[in-house]
């Protein structure tokens, strides 16, 4: 049996990398894995005579979450036959969804009036402008359109047997668009609270993180991916791609931190065993080395859990990621087993992500050769983000840029592609698409430019510091409920997973058979767009709009060398009303 070790994990922030981090494990959870065959009991057993407790029952992928009772914890376990290998636990993710330069959250709760009425969609979804700003669309819920969403809500508006998992930061139970939308019967808290009272007690973690301990959503991120699936249609704001259909919330992440794997194995094995589940939303990612023994264990375990997913006939969607680097799809050996269809970020220059102007070195934001998880797992369909448009740009905006001003569904600036990429969505950007340090004033998520959604008034995302007003962040409240524009391809992801659930919703013949599924979401999808976006360049050293140097290269957009349609869309933009038909 290996050695177990500290594992090192990438935490993915909204456009800019925290980097490689030792985010470490100071509470010593141990992921024990065993022979197929071995039975919970035979397990439990084996750990607890080996003098650890169980903190998370992973036994439907043969494993088990401990904390070691005593030292030589590993040594006594590793003389059980039926144990194949132990690794620390690491805190793996964080969303894929907070836009760059945060783009959220001015803490100014803006309020706007109640004018709902009862009429299908609901009074904001088609709302041409919003505090005088436009958008090419003409409405705020830009995006269904976007997906031809409108075509297929004639033939069904999703089907409330169908069950739609957000695995997530939690949701917010008592908004008004999604309090009658949630599945009670389904879902939870995975986040421990004694890992996160650890954490506390250790000096890593503030105590307000201790908040977070309970079911619902102290961040605002899940909310908000639960309301764009199925936000209800109920004549008030906006609502979801399928607002039939139902949500349950799997809570793995906490708000701010992320979450460890044990937390997310956890949530989704749950979702994945009830039988009520048909899909898996999983807005949120990171990259394991697959060079370290322990990152490859902890890749396996995942890709496990996808298969075990699979098998149950649950379709998984996954965020793409925000590092806008090229990740290729490719057939390697992983701890000794051969996989195929593997995310694995490119060792060529566009593995390097998105550097933030000022950044000292680039090795934070190297990603090369890194395993893109849980969106480049084997099984699951990654899902890129496109834009609205390219809107008119001031002349600050290099010439060449603008010279595509009015293309839509652009890859977003920030969007991961290449050869993984299985569909693309609306995920929204800033107005010039391209980032905050380049654009300047104007280069709004606001009005339509950004994806629209709920969000908790108090959650984190609302009450962040950022600097300047609206027209910087996006979080607003309406008649006490709290409502935003946000950027990512945490946004793309629940796009196809509410288009998922209105296909199964009129295509029975599809239920429980998630590779058909996802052949239908592909062969249907439209393949009429042109890309303009490129990748990071090396080259360009010029300072960002304010005069922050950029010594390292890599923090514009390389406007010569457009990404090719396959790795920008995969099989193109997901379509609901084709797919429906």
């Amino acid at each position: 049996m290996k050695r177990p070790s500290i594992l090192l994990a990438t935490l993915v922030g909204a456009l800019a990398l925290a980097g490689y981090a030792n985010a470490g494990n100071p509470f010593n959870v141990t992921v024990v894995r065993f022979q197929p065959g071995t039975s919970p009991a035979q397990m439990r057993a084996a750990v607890n005579s080996a003098g650890a407790d169980v903190v998370a029952d992973l036994s439907e992928v043969n494993a088990l979450a401990v904390v070691p009772r005593s030292p030589g914890f590993l040594a006594r376990v590793d003389k059980n036959a039926a144990v194949t290998v132990a690794f620390q636990d690491v805190m793996l993710a964080s969303n894929h969804g907070r836009g760059e330069g945060h783009g959220y959250g001015s803490g100014r709760a803006h309020d706007f009036d109640d004018n709902g009425h009862g009429s299908f969609p609901d009074p904001w979804h088609d709302l041409p402008s919003f505090l005088g700003v436009t958008n090419p669309e003409g409405i705020l819920q830009w995006d269904d359109n976007r997906m031809n969403v409108p075509s297929a809500w004639k033939k069904t508006k999703g089907d409330s047997k169908i069950v739609v998992a957000v695995v997530d930061t939690g949701v917010d139970a008592k908004h008004r668009e999604l309090k009658d939308q949630l599945d009670n019967r389904l879902g939870g808290n995975f986040v421990s609270c004694d890992d996160l009272h650890a954490m506390v007690d250790l000096g890593l973690i503030d105590p307000w993180s201790l908040i977070d301990c309970n079911n619902s959503d102290f961040e605002g991120h899940g909310t908000w991916v639960a309301s764009r699936i199925a936000g209800d249609a109920n004549g008030f704001a906006s609502n979801g791609v399928a607002p039939g259909v139902r949500v349950a919330s799997y809570k793995v992440l906490a708000a701010g931190l992320g979450g460890l794997t044990s937390w997310i194995v956890s949530g989704i094995v749950d979702a994945c065993s009830s039988r009520d589940v048909d899909v898996v939303n999983l807005s949120f990612g990171g990259y394991l080395d697959p060079s370290d023994p322990d990152d490859a264990d902890v890749y396996e375990l995942l890709s496990d859990v996808v298969s075990y997913c699979k098998a149950n006939g649950v379709a998984l969607f996954a965020a793409a990621g925000n590092e806008h680097v090229r990740i290729d799809r490719v057939n390697m050996m992983i701890d000794g087993e051969p996989l195929a269809g593997v995310g694995r970020v490119t060792n060529g220059p566009d593995g390097i992500a998105t550097v933030t102007p000022g950044s000292p070195s680039p090795a934070d934001y190297d990603l090369r050769g890194l395993l893109e998880v849980p969106a480049g797992l084997p099984g699951v369909t990654m899902v890129s983000a496109t834009a609205n448009a390219i809107g008119a740009a001031p002349s600050s905006v290099p010439l060449r840029w603008r010279s595509h001003i009015g293309s839509r569904d652009q890859l977003a600036y920030y969007s991961n592609y290449g050869s993984r990429v299985d569909l693309a969505a609306p995920g929204g950007a800033r107005r010039y698409e391209i980032p905050l340090y380049d654009g300047g004033d104007g280069d709004i998520l606001y009005g339509g430019w950004g994806s629209f959604g709920a969000l908790v008034p108090k959650g984190l995302i609302c009450s962040d510091p950022f600097e300047g007003d609206l027209v910087n962040s996006a979080c607003f409240k309406l008649a006490g409920q709290g409502f935003g524009w946000m950027q990512g391809t945490s946004m793309a992801a629940p796009n196809v997973s509410g288009v998922a659930a209105l296909v199964l919703s009129e295509r029975r013949d599809l239920r429980n058979h998630p590779d058909a599924l996802v052949a239908r979401l592909k062969a249907t999808a439209q393949r009429h767009l042109t890309n303009y976006m490129g990748g990071n360049d090396p080259d360009d050293f010029s300072p960002a709009l304010d005069g922050t140097p950029c010594p390292t290269g890599f923090c514009h957009i390389d406007q010569h060398k457009p990404i090719p349609f396959s790795d920008a869309y995969g099989a193109g933009l997901v379509d609901a009303g084709a797919a429906v038909r």
